[in-house]
């Protein structure tokens, strides 16, 4: 399915420019690291719940 592909690509382009940010901050402590890598795990998280509602969507045919 186009969108669940579309979403993939959004989701690891987002991931990548979220890895380009971390980067350029490289003055930052240890906290706000740990923070940044734990909103970052969400953003993961949950990404891989909707992308499993959508699958249980897809087995409903709605």
């Amino acid at each position: 399915m186009q969108h669940k592909k579309d979403l993939e690509d959004l989701n690891k382009k987002s991931l990548e420019k979220f890895d380009e940010y971390l980067k350029t901050k490289t003055n930052l402590d240890k906290e706000h690291h740990e923070k940044l890598n734990e909103a970052k795990n969400k953003w993961q998280s949950s990404y891989t719940d909707f992308m499993n509602f959508l699958m249980y969507l897809e087995t409903l045919e709605i």
